[in-house]
């Protein structure tokens, strides 16, 4: 592709994922950002319906609550191919993630740093966003909130257009969740029911810069308002041994958007996704996953994982050692020509 066809291609890219430059007040796209994109491949391989998953130090990204049945310290890192963009010649998309969770009094609390971009020969693009959470428990039930700053930064080149360049400010936005063991709990012998909710970017407007063929102008943006429901069921089959035979685990995840304030009040069909996944551990060294997932508005696709749990007694290492897969299918749509399979790989370290 040439260069001025590169361009083209990321100058509409950036006009459908960021605020336009008609009016006051815009709204970020959904499912363009660092802010709602999830790295970890187990929930990704799980049509990424964590909103529920208590426990996991990375799925407070779905849910700050999930953090306060934390047991320990954790830390993790993450990794996500975005190849959607290669028919454009724009082949290098990616984001990741990285962070770490600890028990804390009365819950526990988490901290991550989330980026996701593309660099080519025309033009630099990346945004971030760095996340602090903190949850407290009472017996099954777990309240938490997150307070997260996002920014975002495009360039084009020179040689494409001297004159472009958006910048935005640091936005901070609260997230709030809470979790409930219907029965059961997350660390009991046979799992039980989890129930969660999340309410995510509840923000005020920030401002952005965008500098176009030479002259400067000034905006106001703001983030999307999310509503996550969902559920996680995990049944372990006991046995004599001190290691269980299998551990099987469903959960199931609904994301609303509600734009809050922009163009694009009212005009959220599309944007919400709903996802289910399926996980099968065996004696605790080897997990299999699944999920089906309906993201952009697409009819669902599967997606496939694996997970490799190392010393899990810790008889040999001090901690636990998880490494994550997932296959995540892309289906045929507006700018992918083909299906296409692309990648997810991940880290997590508990002691």
């Amino acid at each position: 592709m040439s260069p001025r066809g590169r361009a083209a291609a990321v100058l509409a890219i950036l006009a459908f994922a960021s605020p336009s430059t008609h009016a006051q007040v815009h709204v970020y796209s959904p499912n363009y950002h660092s802010f709602d994109t999830i790295s970890d491949p187990r929930s990704v391989a799980m049509g990424e319906s964590s909103v529920a998953d208590a426990g996991d130090p990375a799925a407070f990204a779905s849910n700050p609550a999930n953090v306060a049945f934390v047991s320990g310290r954790g830390s993790f890192c993450n990794y996500r191919s975005f190849d959607w963009l290669e028919d454009t010649g724009i082949e290098d998309w990616s984001a990741w993630s990285a962070g770490m969770a600890s028990a804390a009094p009365l819950g526990g609390m988490a901290l991550a740093f989330s980026w996701r971009g593309s660099s080519s020969a025309d033009a630099r693009e990346y945004d971030q966003t760095f996340s602090l959470a903190y949850a407290i428990s009472r017996g099954n039930l777990a309240v938490g909130g997150s307070l997260r700053l996002f920014n975002r930064y495009f360039y084009l080149e020179p040689h494409i257009d001297p004159d472009y360049e958006y910048e935005s400010s640091y936005l901070p936005s609260v997230d709030l969740g809470v979790l409930y063991h219907a029965w059961g709990s997350p660390d009991g012998p046979n799992g039980g029911l989890s129930l969660g909710m999340a309410l995510q970017n509840y923000t005020s407007d920030h401002a952005f810069t965008l500098t176009f063929e030479g002259s400067e102008s000034r905006g106001q943006a703001t983030l999307p308002l999310y509503l996550r429901t969902g559920f996680r069921y995990v049944l372990d089959r006991s046995s004599a041994s001190a290691s269980r035979p299998l551990r099987f685990v469903a959960t199931a995840e609904y994301r609303g958007i509600y734009y809050t304030r922009g163009e694009r009040s009212g005009e959220s069909e599309g944007d919400d996704f709903g996802g289910i996944g399926l996980e099968l551990t065996i004696y605790r060294w080897l997990s299999v996953r699944t999920g089906w997932i309906n993201e952009h508005g697409a009819r669902l696709h599967n997606r496939l994982g694996l997970g490799i749990n190392l010393s899990p007694d810790r008889d040999r290492l001090p901690g636990e050692v998880n490494l994550d897969y997932a296959l995540i299918r892309l289906p045929r749509n507006w700018i992918v020509e083909t299906t296409r399979f692309v990648h997810s790989f991940g880290l997590r370290l508990s002691w």
